[in-house]
């Protein structure tokens, strides 16, 4: 593969124009595609044959006018609704019922209208009914006093001769019974109705507020962005009659951009670090333009592919911050490379095989590496997170080819010009190398020097101080995943949107007004196995309410009836908001009775609702980790040791990987669920942590894992396989991958960093677990307990039982350095 490599850099130092081209090329049709074919996000966080996706799918055939899913906007009036701004409302609502995403429209005021009808309904007909069961009681015992006036023993048709208006009298009194009964099952109906719904209302108690709720004959996540204009312009308008008007999440949330300012402000210090680094501009800034093509690329053609395969928002962010932290790492490790061997004394083209050869190796397997972990997403079974795996692997694919191509071809364009002056001055005084010399000490003397120069490092602190230094990085690490225990998962909302969002101006302006439930109701479809009458109907499903009913339920309502009378659609409204503790157990608790209710109201029930959806959702996310990490931790043992040829160093990778990863964990636990330091980080909200995080955070962290493990490790074995002693072999191969690691790790922590403040509040998370999980990956295990681990185990590190031991002996190597 080396082979390979070095002849692809020969190639394309010889061609660099046209390769420079090519990309530039790709760059501008991956632009153009995005900006000409991209859909936005139109797939949705759901599970294709879950509960929840079936029962919304009855309830759409049964009701179609209720849609598949709900949105709901706000509307305020600080003095209480005109009679000219009701009528803009209603204007409003008749000309969001014409767009053609909209499948009904629930009028606030005519529904409050209609409950304040059946409430004086209700209070009329209670003394009505109470006076016609009285007349009617009455005329039963007058036709009984007549009947027993009569002659015993006469027949009925006696009876039709002699008094046949008394027989009339009783049929009569009979349909009147029949009636009655109706009408009195009808006023209980209504009055149990009445007393679940509670304080649901669609207008609140102080009239300053309306609740519309939208129904959409397709998902959320599939309405475009004009599409999503359309009916904010319906709206908008009624802001000019001194209303406020904010949208519910489902319909406002807003992925029409990738890129922030938090996001340039973490491209700033990695511009930062590496003119650190590096030490001259020119440098500094070249693997971050050649990150942003490559990234560019990947990220653009990701865009494009929207327009035929369905993406979640997250997905192409995902691709971008993937795309630009490998791709910052991968440059600066063949530019690092690449001026070493200038340095070394070889002309540029040659310095460009062998950049390509060596670190370009490190690249390639490394960047498989982390396609591998996030193509393995797939093994998930839920399609959002396959394509979201697969979308980020896309991006590491093209910023591995871009890596490979691009970077050689700039940096024989530029030569010696990525040198500082005293480097260059460096390189025109050394002879010409060797093409095998290695940046390895040949002999005593150079050993020695190099070893001393390392130990006035941390390099040197961490090995004079193994078991100190193991023990400390061990207690930070298990200190931080104690929150791990209490993780809990779910999906966004309004309350995990930015202050200033409309989103977040709705979820808190509906639970002031209407309480927290009613921006994630519980939707049960409630299905007679004989179909009667709407009475009837409606009195099971009451029936179904009382037994499903929690606590923790402040209201219940029959939200529809279908046509044929068969189908009810019952709307719980959880005293908590959607992500909230008690709600999450009131749906458990609903789900366990679902099959007693069943038995007891010879119904069929189902529950289903965005926050039905986003619980079970976020389960099976959850039953998927286990299998997924016994992947992750299987393929870093079996990778580790493939490189390595070694059985101890790839169980201390594997070690040092979960180590970190559950920390990140805990970390995102405390911030984000339980609200340490929400200030400071944004958290509106603390709540549940996005769902599909941690598998994502396992693949992610994995393939970097791995490659600050290769960077680290693989100067450590060239030194060992070139005779060094095992621990002398530790300095050397510190000194070599240290600086790079430092650097790569502190970009990659400032360019995930970018994103814990980005517009996007679900990327929020993601960013700062990365960054977290980085910083601990890059500093407390690669750069101090993997350094401690191997000096401290010595020769035993290099264990490897099924071939031949690697290093020279002692008569044919420079291993015995004075000490």
């Amino acid at each position: 593969m080396t082979g390979a490599l070095r002849a692809l850099g020969f190639f394309v130092a010889r061609h660099a124009r046209a390769t420079v081209s090519v990309w530039l090329l790709l760059l501008v049709l991956a632009g153009v595609g995005a900006l000409t074919l991209s859909k936005g996000a139109t797939a949705q966080y759901t599970i294709p044959g879950a509960a929840f996706t079936t029962v919304q799918e009855d309830l759409q055939a049964k009701i179609p006018e209720k849609g598949v899913a709900r949105g709901q906007i706000i509307i305020e009036s600080s003095t209480g609704f005109s009679p000219n701004q009701r009528e803009a409302v209603a204007e409003a609502l008749t000309s969001a019922a014409e767009l053609p995403d909209i499948a009904g429209v629930l009028d606030p005021f005519a529904t409050a209208e209609k409950r304040d009808d059946v409430e004086e309904g209700l209070e009329v007909a209670r003394p009505q009914l109470a006076e016609a069961r009285t007349q009617l009681e009455q005329g039963k015992a007058a036709a009984a006093a007549a009947r027993s006036a009569l002659p015993e023993g006469l027949s009925e048709e006696a009876i039709a001769d002699i008094a046949p208006e008394l027989l009339a009298q009783e049929k009569e009194l009979e349909r009147a019974e029949v009636s009655l009964k109706r009408e009195e099952y009808g006023l209980v109906t209504g009055e149990r109705e009445l007393a679940l719904a509670g304080e649901t209302d669609t207008i609140s108690a102080d009239g300053t507020a309306a609740l519309v709720t939208l129904a959409l004959s397709k998902d959320p996540n599939s309405l475009t962005p004009q599409e999503r204009e359309n009916i904010f312009a319906t709206f908008n308008v009624l802001e000019d009659q001194g209303m406020t008007v904010n949208y519910s999440y489902e319909l406002a949330s807003d992925v029409s951009g990738v890129v922030g300012a938090s996001e340039a402000l973490g491209l700033t210090v990695a511009f930062l670090v590496l003119l650190v680094t590096l030490g001259t501009v020119l440098a500094a800034g070249l693997p971050l333009i050649l990150a942003l093509v490559g990234a560019g690329v990947g990220v653009g053609f990701v865009y494009a592919s929207t327009a035929f395969v369905g993406m979640t928002a997250t997905d192409p962010v995902l691709a971008l911050m993937l795309g630009l932290g490998v791709g910052i790492d991968y440059a600066l490790l063949i530019l690092y490379r690449f001026r070493e061997e200038l340095i070394s004394g070889k002309g540029v083209q040659e310095a460009v095989a062998d950049a390509n050869s060596t670190a370009g190796h490190s690249v390639l397997f490394a960047g498989l590496t982390n396609i591998i972990a996030l193509a393995a997403l797939t093994l998930t079974g839920l399609p959002f997170l396959s394509i979201m795996g697969l979308a980020g692997a896309f991006a590491v694919a093209l910023v591995i080819t871009s890596s490979l191509t691009l970077v050689p071809a700039v940096l024989s364009l530029l030569g010696y010009r990525v040198l500082t002056k005293k480097q260059r001055e460096t390189a025109s005084c050394s002879q010409p190398a060797h093409k095998d010399t290695q940046h390895l000490p040949q002999n005593r003397r150079e050993a020695i020097a190099q070893l001393e120069s390392v130990r006035g490092g941390w390099g040197g602190f961490v090995t004079r101080r193994p078991v100190s230094m193991i023990l400390l990085s061990l207690a930070i690490l298990l200190i931080a995943i104690i929150p791990t225990a209490s993780l809990r998962l779910g999906l966004p909302d309004g309350s995990y949107q930015t202050p200033d969002s409309t989103a977040f101006a709705a979820y808190n302006s509906i639970s002031e007004h209407f309480g927290e439930g009613a921006n994630g109701p519980i939707y049960a479809k409630v299905t007679l196995a004989v179909p009667t009458d709407e009475d009837r109907l409606r009195a099971v499903a009451l029936d179904v309410a009382d037994r499903l009913t929690t606590k923790d339920i402040d209201s219940i309502a029959i939200g529809a009836i279908s046509k044929d009378q068969s189908t009810a659609l019952l709307a719980f409204f959880p005293a908590e908001g959607p992500s909230a503790d008690s709600t999450a157990e009131t749906v458990h608790s609903m789900v366990e009775k679902i099959e007693a209710t069943e038995k007891a109201t010879a119904t069929t029930v189902g529950l289903t609702g965005q926050t039905v959806a986003n619980l079970q959702i976020s389960e099976r996310i959850s039953s998927s980790v286990p299998l997924y990490l016994c992947v992750v931790i299987s393929l870093c043992l079996v990778l580790m040791a493939f490189v390595f040829r070694s059985l101890l160093v790839p169980l201390m990778a594997t070690i040092g990987f979960l180590l970190s990863t559950l920390a990140s964990f805990g970390a995102v636990v405390a911030v984000y669920q339980w609200g340490w330091l929400g200030d400071f980080f944004g958290v509106t909200q603390p709540g549940p942590i996005l769902a599909f995080l941690p598998i994502l955070l396992i693949g992610i962290l994995f393939g970097l894992s791995v490659d600050y493990q290769i960077f680290i490790v693989s100067g450590m074995r060239d030194a060992h396989r070139a005779g060094h002693l095992a621990q002398d072999a530790v300095l050397l191969g510190y000194r070599q991958g240290g600086r790079v690691v430092t650097a790569c790790g502190v970009i990659m922590i400032a360019v995930f960093a970018g994103f814990i403040f980005s517009h996007l509040t679900a990327v929020r998370p993601i960013g700062f677990a990365l960054a977290l999980g980085v910083a601990m990956d890059a500093f407390l295990i690669r750069t101090t307990f993997i350094p401690a681990t191997m000096y401290l185990l010595g020769e035993k590190a290099w264990y490897w039982p099924f071939g031949a031991k690697e290093g020279g002996t002692q008569e044919e190597s420079p291993k015995h350095v004075a000490q």
